[in-house]
């Protein structure tokens, strides 16, 4: 069993040598962390870097995706600034479509053994911490925790939810069940947007007043400090016209509507390059329609870009475009942290009208929003602002006026406010 830096002695009731005891207000859990990539892992990273003797964190050390370890989790332990411990596993892999009778009775027994095995870790980390409030940042695989950690330990829950696991129908009615009981168990929920705030009382009857809205925040100096190197000269991007789009590849980011509106873009301005940076399983299909004569070779893969070279490429683009969708299924965007992003580094954006997208980008203000459905809209926004110089200096301007305002320290106070407030209620 893989085990982080002071996970042994946490189990067996005491502490690492030389490690002081620390006391954090709220112990956050989370069946995926850093270093894997994603927006819930950057906000709680964030947070708790935020106020490291505040927030402390139990996660797992494999991906619950591909039940593989994650690399990189030992550095990345050692370099956090706040309190990390990390269990093998906290969710089962979701079953098949259509699982025979021996496949559920391994997932049942696989489940109550891991949920045996988080219950037990989360009590010693709350002993090591001394946290008074738990927050549970992952709704489908950990939203069991709720009924027990109220009723058996005492404490107050708060389930931090941001968007699909909201907006998305859960893979059974037992699931989907099992997510209505949480959520109306829990002491309080936080919604990352508008948009799913209103979702979890309009869907899941609760109640408004239960309801937190906390905005994703940005670390702002990280993006609008300058960069130094020539990002573009490392990328083979050219020195024309330069929109970016950054992301996980999957559909409903808009990536494949994105470059069926690019021959578009091209013809209108000329020598303009498109830069898709990111991982994903839409991959394959991008790669082949980029192939296509029509595009002409202006659109570059960069893969997996490094967390530090990030920033540059957001200052190196005229614009940043993700014209996010809501998919059929209810799957969308929660937030959208990444045009916080390039708002900081001062590039307008181009996002789709769905989801949480409008509270990250202001539309005529800070960036358009689009019908991620249409290539056509898509098109006609990126052209509007690569082809005015006027606006798109506006734009960035404003965009990075509104970044200004959401840093992370601000949301962090208000994270650890809801947590004060419902202890408070909890005593009282």
């Amino acid at each position: 069993m893989h085990e982080s830096r002071t996970m042994a002695n946490k189990q067996a009731g005491g502490r690492a040598p030389g490690q002081e005891r620390r006391h954090a207000g709220c112990l956050l859990l989370a069946s995926h962390f850093r270093p894997l990539t994603g927006g819930a892992q950057a906000v709680y990273d964030a947070l708790a870097r935020e106020r490291p003797e505040d927030i402390a964190i139990l996660t797992s050390a494999r991906n619950a995706a591909t039940g593989q370890p994650v690399d990189g989790v030992a550095e990345f332990d050692a370099a956090a600034p706040y309190h990390i411990a990390r269990v093998e596993v906290m969710r089962p892999p979701l079953l098949p479509a259509s699982p025979g009778v021996r496949h559920k009775l391994k997932s049942r027994l696989l489940a109550r053994r891991i949920r045996r095995d988080v219950w037990k870790a989360l009590k010693a980390e709350l002993r090591v911490t001394g946290a008074r409030t738990v927050c549970i940042g992952s709704l489908d695989g950990l939203g069991w925790l709720v009924e027990p950690v109220r009723r058996r330990l005492g404490l107050p829950v708060i389930l931090f939810t941001h968007g699909e696991e909201i907006s998305q129908a859960a893979y059974s009615d037992k699931a989907e069940d099992a997510r209505r009981t949480a959520l109306n168990a829990a002491d309080a929920v936080i919604a990352v947007s508008r948009f799913t705030a209103g979702l979890i009382s309009e869907k899941y009857a609760v109640p408004p007043r239960r309801v937190h809205l906390l905005s994703n925040g940005v670390d702002f100096d990280r993006f609008a400090t300058p960069a130094r190197g020539d990002v573009r000269a490392r990328f083979n991007l050219g020195t024309g016209p330069l929109v970016l789009s950054l992301g996980r590849l999957v559909r409903r980011k808009g990536f494949d509507r994105l470059l069926e509106a690019w021959p578009v873009v091209r013809g209108a301005v000329p020598g303009a390059v498109l830069a898709v940076a990111g991982e994903g399983p839409l991959g394959p299909e991008l790669a082949g329609h980029a192939a296509m004569p029509e595009l002409a070779g202006s659109v570059r893969f960069l893969g997996k870009v490094p967390d530090d070279v990030v920033p540059a490429l957001m200052q190196a683009a005229d614009l940043f475009a993700m014209p996010n969708r809501t998919m059929p299924d209810g799957d969308t965007e929660g937030f959208g942290l990444v045009f916080l992003e390039a708002a900081a580094a001062g590039t307008p954006s181009v996002a789709g009208n769905a989801g949480g997208a409008p509270d990250a980008v202001r539309h005529l203000e800070t960036g358009l929003l689009v019908d991620g459905n249409s290539p056509t809209d898509i098109a006609t926004a990126i052209v509007r602002i690569l082809g005015d110089a006027d606006i798109r200096a506006s734009m960035g301007k404003a965009a990075r006026d509104h970044a200004r305002g959401a840093d992370w320290s601000a949301r962090a106070e208000s994270f650890l406010s809801i947590c004060e407030s419902l202890l408070h209620t909890h005593e009282d």
